[in-house]
Protein backbone atom coordinates (compact mmCIF):
# COMPACT_ATOMS: atom_id res chain seq x y z
CA UNK A 1 0.00 0.00 0.00
CA UNK A 2 2.86 2.32 0.90
CA UNK A 3 4.58 1.58 -2.44
CA UNK A 4 1.34 2.26 -4.27
CA UNK A 5 0.96 5.60 -2.50
CA UNK A 6 4.56 6.60 -3.32
CA UNK A 7 4.04 5.67 -7.00
CA UNK A 8 0.85 7.70 -7.05
CA UNK A 9 2.58 10.75 -5.54
CA UNK A 10 5.49 10.48 -7.99
CA UNK A 11 2.98 10.29 -10.85
CA UNK A 12 1.20 13.44 -9.64
CA UNK A 13 4.56 15.22 -9.27
CA UNK A 14 5.61 14.31 -12.82
CA UNK A 15 2.30 15.50 -14.28
CA UNK A 16 2.69 18.77 -12.37
CA UNK A 17 6.25 19.24 -13.64
CA UNK A 18 5.18 18.55 -17.24
CA UNK A 19 2.34 21.06 -16.99
CA UNK A 20 4.65 23.70 -15.53
CA UNK A 21 7.24 22.93 -18.20
CA UNK A 22 4.72 23.60 -20.98
CA UNK A 23 3.66 26.83 -19.33
CA UNK A 24 7.30 27.93 -19.14
CA UNK A 25 7.83 27.17 -22.83
CA UNK A 26 4.73 29.22 -23.73
CA UNK A 27 5.91 31.99 -21.41
CA UNK A 28 9.37 31.98 -23.01
CA UNK A 29 7.88 32.32 -26.50
CA UNK A 30 5.55 35.14 -25.41
CA UNK A 31 8.52 36.92 -23.79
CA UNK A 32 10.28 36.94 -27.17
CA UNK A 33 7.56 39.32 -28.44
CA UNK A 34 7.60 41.78 -25.54
CA UNK A 35 8.93 44.51 -27.82
CA UNK A 36 6.85 43.60 -30.87
CA UNK A 37 3.55 44.97 -32.10
CA UNK A 38 0.88 43.07 -34.03
CA UNK A 39 -1.29 45.12 -36.38
CA UNK A 40 -4.41 43.84 -38.11
CA UNK A 41 -8.13 43.17 -37.98
CA UNK A 42 -10.22 41.01 -35.62
CA UNK A 43 -8.13 37.88 -36.40
CA UNK A 44 -5.04 39.63 -35.01
CA UNK A 45 -7.12 41.11 -32.17
CA UNK A 46 -7.46 37.51 -30.94
CA UNK A 47 -3.93 37.75 -29.48
CA UNK A 48 -5.22 40.26 -26.92
CA UNK A 49 -8.74 38.82 -26.62
CA UNK A 50 -7.33 35.37 -25.74
CA UNK A 51 -4.72 36.93 -23.43
CA UNK A 52 -1.84 35.45 -25.43
CA UNK A 53 -0.19 38.87 -25.69
CA UNK A 54 -0.71 42.00 -23.57
CA UNK A 55 -3.04 44.61 -25.08
CA UNK A 56 -0.21 47.10 -25.54
CA UNK A 57 1.38 44.71 -28.08
CA UNK A 58 -1.73 44.60 -30.27
CA UNK A 59 -3.11 47.36 -32.52
CA UNK A 60 -6.07 45.64 -34.15
CA UNK A 61 -9.83 45.65 -34.41
CA UNK A 62 -12.79 44.38 -36.37
CA UNK A 63 -13.05 45.80 -39.88
CA UNK A 64 -9.48 47.16 -39.98
CA UNK A 65 -8.08 47.71 -43.47
CA UNK A 66 -4.68 48.94 -44.65
CA UNK A 67 -6.21 52.38 -45.16
CA UNK A 68 -7.76 52.58 -41.68
CA UNK A 69 -4.58 51.21 -40.05
CA UNK A 70 -2.58 54.13 -41.45
CA UNK A 71 -4.28 56.25 -38.76
CA UNK A 72 -2.66 54.06 -36.08
CA UNK A 73 0.93 54.84 -37.09
CA UNK A 74 1.39 57.46 -34.36
CA UNK A 75 0.32 54.90 -31.73
CA UNK A 76 2.79 52.40 -33.22
CA UNK A 77 5.65 54.91 -33.27
CA UNK A 78 5.09 55.74 -29.57
CA UNK A 79 5.67 52.07 -28.71
CA UNK A 80 9.08 52.02 -30.50
CA UNK A 81 8.87 48.28 -31.32
CA UNK A 82 11.75 46.17 -32.59
CA UNK A 83 9.33 44.20 -34.78
CA UNK A 84 5.92 44.85 -36.28
CA UNK A 85 3.80 41.98 -37.58
CA UNK A 86 1.09 43.05 -40.03
CA UNK A 87 -1.86 40.92 -41.12
CA UNK A 88 -4.26 42.88 -43.29
CA UNK A 89 -6.33 42.15 -46.37
CA UNK A 90 -9.20 40.04 -45.11
CA UNK A 91 -11.39 43.14 -44.75
CA UNK A 92 -9.78 44.98 -47.67
CA UNK A 93 -10.97 42.36 -50.14
CA UNK A 94 -14.54 42.98 -48.95
CA UNK A 95 -14.35 46.73 -49.64
CA UNK A 96 -17.25 47.94 -51.83
CA UNK A 97 -15.08 49.70 -54.44
CA UNK A 98 -14.43 49.06 -58.14
CA UNK A 99 -10.94 47.63 -57.62
CA UNK A 100 -10.41 46.61 -53.97
CA UNK A 101 -7.12 44.85 -54.80
CA UNK A 102 -5.54 47.99 -56.28
CA UNK A 103 -6.76 50.04 -53.33
CA UNK A 104 -5.20 47.46 -50.98
CA UNK A 105 -1.91 47.57 -52.89
CA UNK A 106 -1.73 51.36 -52.66
CA UNK A 107 -2.86 51.59 -49.03
CA UNK A 108 -0.50 48.86 -47.83
CA UNK A 109 2.45 50.33 -49.74
CA UNK A 110 1.73 53.71 -48.14
CA UNK A 111 1.41 52.11 -44.67
CA UNK A 112 4.69 50.18 -44.88
CA UNK A 113 6.59 53.11 -46.40
CA UNK A 114 5.45 55.35 -43.54
CA UNK A 115 6.42 52.77 -40.89
CA UNK A 116 9.87 52.44 -42.48
CA UNK A 117 10.24 56.21 -42.48
CA UNK A 118 9.15 56.63 -38.85
CA UNK A 119 10.81 53.47 -37.46
CA UNK A 120 13.86 52.82 -39.66
CA UNK A 121 15.31 50.17 -37.29
CA UNK A 122 12.07 48.21 -36.92
CA UNK A 123 11.79 44.84 -38.67
CA UNK A 124 8.53 44.54 -40.60
CA UNK A 125 6.78 41.21 -41.21
CA UNK A 126 3.91 40.94 -43.68
CA UNK A 127 1.78 37.91 -42.85
CA UNK A 128 -0.48 36.06 -45.25
CA UNK A 129 -4.25 36.36 -44.93
CA UNK A 130 -5.53 33.23 -43.20
CA UNK A 131 -7.91 30.99 -45.18
CA UNK A 132 -11.54 30.41 -44.19
CA UNK A 133 -13.68 27.25 -44.07
CA UNK A 134 -15.92 26.11 -46.93
CA UNK A 135 -18.95 27.13 -44.87
CA UNK A 136 -17.59 30.68 -44.48
CA UNK A 137 -16.88 30.75 -48.22
CA UNK A 138 -20.53 29.96 -48.92
CA UNK A 139 -21.53 32.89 -46.72
CA UNK A 140 -19.08 35.30 -48.41
CA UNK A 141 -17.87 34.33 -51.90
CA UNK A 142 -15.33 37.19 -52.03
CA UNK A 143 -13.12 35.16 -49.67
CA UNK A 144 -12.25 33.12 -52.78
CA UNK A 145 -9.75 35.87 -53.56
CA UNK A 146 -7.64 35.26 -50.43
CA UNK A 147 -4.89 33.39 -52.30
CA UNK A 148 -4.81 36.09 -54.99
CA UNK A 149 -4.28 38.70 -52.28
CA UNK A 150 -1.60 36.55 -50.65
CA UNK A 151 0.31 36.53 -53.94
CA UNK A 152 0.12 40.33 -53.88
CA UNK A 153 1.42 40.34 -50.28
CA UNK A 154 4.42 38.23 -51.29
CA UNK A 155 5.08 40.52 -54.22
CA UNK A 156 4.91 43.62 -52.02
CA UNK A 157 7.15 42.04 -49.36
CA UNK A 158 9.84 41.56 -52.01
CA UNK A 159 9.33 45.00 -53.55
CA UNK A 160 9.37 46.84 -50.22
CA UNK A 161 12.18 44.71 -48.72
CA UNK A 162 10.22 43.39 -45.74
CA UNK A 163 9.75 39.85 -44.43
CA UNK A 164 6.89 37.56 -45.45
CA UNK A 165 5.35 34.90 -43.19
CA UNK A 166 2.88 32.31 -44.47
CA UNK A 167 0.40 31.70 -41.64
CA UNK A 168 -1.96 29.78 -43.93
CA UNK A 169 0.26 26.69 -43.56
CA UNK A 170 -0.64 26.55 -39.85
CA UNK A 171 -4.35 26.78 -40.65
CA UNK A 172 -4.19 23.93 -43.15
CA UNK A 173 -2.30 21.80 -40.61
CA UNK A 174 -4.82 22.58 -37.83
CA UNK A 175 -8.31 22.86 -39.37
CA UNK A 176 -9.85 21.89 -36.02
CA UNK A 177 -8.69 25.20 -34.52
CA UNK A 178 -11.16 27.36 -36.46
CA UNK A 179 -13.74 29.16 -34.34
CA UNK A 180 -17.41 28.49 -35.10
CA UNK A 181 -17.65 31.20 -37.77
CA UNK A 182 -14.91 29.57 -39.88
CA UNK A 183 -12.97 32.85 -40.11
CA UNK A 184 -11.53 33.37 -36.62
CA UNK A 185 -9.56 30.95 -34.44
CA UNK A 186 -9.49 29.24 -31.07
CA UNK A 187 -7.00 30.25 -28.40
CA UNK A 188 -4.70 27.29 -29.14
CA UNK A 189 -4.09 28.53 -32.68
CA UNK A 190 -2.52 31.76 -31.41
CA UNK A 191 0.07 29.83 -29.41
CA UNK A 192 1.06 27.90 -32.55
CA UNK A 193 1.13 31.17 -34.50
CA UNK A 194 3.60 32.76 -32.06
CA UNK A 195 5.73 29.63 -32.04
CA UNK A 196 6.00 29.77 -35.84
CA UNK A 197 6.89 33.47 -35.86
CA UNK A 198 9.45 33.02 -33.06
CA UNK A 199 11.58 31.01 -35.50
CA UNK A 200 12.02 34.03 -37.74
CA UNK A 201 13.03 36.50 -35.02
Amino acid sequence: MKKLMISFLIGILLIGMTACGNKTVEGDITAMFKNSVFMGDSVTEGFAFNEILPEECVIAGAGATAGFTYDDIDTLVEKKPDNVFIMLGSCDLLMPVDDPKELFRNDLTKLISKIKEELPDCKIYLQSITPVTQEALKQESRYKRIEEYNELLQELAGKLSVNYADIGVLVRENPDLFAEDGVHFKKEFYQLWLKKLSKSL
